[in-house]
């Protein structure tokens, strides 16, 4: 395999930012110029959590000085064990990594336990570029390598360049995920007012779980206690665009319904799950069409997820059906309702068939369109 040492010592931050540790006399370098890293001294016995997806047989070590760090679907990883290649003790192997679009890795090395680390993105292999792209700083640094083929992968690091081989083993199938060790509710109602908040763990479901009051249009997100995960969820169809509204893209939940909420997440597939506690005292909103000043006050204050609207349908006599309108959170995206038409009087559950007036009635708690016809 062509080998191609692409490396550059990598100042990151004040994370990471050392004074140039690796320089100073008491460091011994090899012929490649990087920190000699000793077996005998640096590795320690890895014994594997039932919940590791290790590979049975094998012996599995962490480094104290070197640290391989991933950032696999929001959560962040660091020191993950590794096995020693049986050909060359200077190789280490991580095995079967699920790798995702935009996640990335970069190696750490620790003068020792009370020092700040010095960041390498190093790839050993030029052809690897088709897996992954180095991220630069702008003093053109490199400091992180970013997924850009999704796959499940080996990393082989070797110890006298600090470079990196990306092994594809084999497409992703079934997504998997990295174990949540950790997790917090991030409940974010503006910018002066966001809180975080311990989840417990319950060990028979693998879920963790909190029940909080949670206001209408704030979002929620899951973190690790650190901070350094940012955790990439998935939820549950039946509630999108019903009690929340999902963002894929900035990775957030946004409550359409202010209330008291028992939530969860799975912690290996990263699905959410919501239950509003307090579906008749809970907080509601209705407007009809997107932000054209027509918002609807629930029929009864005692019973504040009932809204009502009279809508005028005027059909042409070519063309009788009439689309009925659209009814939103404050977010610009429509609820979804389930439509009740006792009397036959729409078609594919957007128009009404014929000319009339027909009374509307929006059912939030059950997140149902009544259409019944009037005149």
């Amino acid at each position: 395999m062509k080998k191609i040492f692409i490396y550059l010592l990598v100042s990151f931050g004040m994370l990471f930012l050392s004074s140039c540790d690796i320089f100073k006399d008491d460091i011994k370098l090899n012929e490649n110029g990087f920190p000699i890293i000793d077996n005998t001294l640096d590795l320690e016995e890895y014994t594997p959590k039932v919940d590791d997806d290790l590979l049975q047989g094998k012996s599995y070590y962490t480094s104290k000085h070197l640290n391989l760090v991933t950032y696999v679907n929001g959560n962040y990883t660091i020191n993950r064990p590794f096995t020693i290649d049986k050909d060359d003790e200077n190789k280490r192997i991580y095995h079967n990594i699920y790798f995702y679009v935009e996640d990335y890795f970069q190696l750490i090395y620790y003068k020792n336990e009370n020092s700040l680390g010095d960041v390498y993105a190093i790839l050993s292999d030029d052809s690897d570029l088709e897996y992954a792209s180095i991220l630069y700083t702008e003093k053109q640094n490199a400091y992180e390598i970013d997924i850009v083929k999704e796959g499940i992968y080996d990393l082989i690091l070797d110890l006298d360049t600090f470079g990196i081989d990306m092994v594809r083993v084999s497409d992703i199938d079934v997504p998997v995920y990295e174990t949540i060790r950790s997790c917090q509710l991030n409940i974010h109602v503006s910018m002066d007012d966001h809180t975080y908040h311990n989840m417990e763990y319950n060990s028979t479901t693998n879920e963790y779980y909190i029940e909080k009051e949670i206001p209408l249009n704030a979002a929620i997100t899951f973190y690790s206690d650190s901070h350094n995960s940012n955790y990439k969820i998935n939820v549950e169809d039946a509630v999108i665009d019903k009690i929340i509204h999902w963002d894929d893209i900035l990775n957030r939940a946004r409550v359409h319904v202010g209330g008291v909420y028992k939530i969860y997440l799975h912690a290996k597939t990263y699905k959410m799950r919501i239950e509003l506690v307090n579906p008749d005292t809970a907080s509601y909103y209705c407007q009809v069409e997107y932000n054209k000043g027509n918002e609807l006050n629930p029929v009864d204050p005692n019973i504040p997820y009932i809204f009502e609207y009279e809508f005028v349908a005027e059909g042409k006599p070519n063309d009788p059906y009439v689309l009925m309108p659209a009814f939103y959170p404050t977010l610009g995206f429509k609820y979804k309702l389930s439509i009740i038409d006792e009397d036959d009087l729409v078609f594919i559950d957007e128009y009404v068939k014929e000319s009339g007036t027909y009374k509307l009635t929006i059912n939030l708690k059950e997140f149902t369109l009544k259409v019944k016809k009037i005149k």
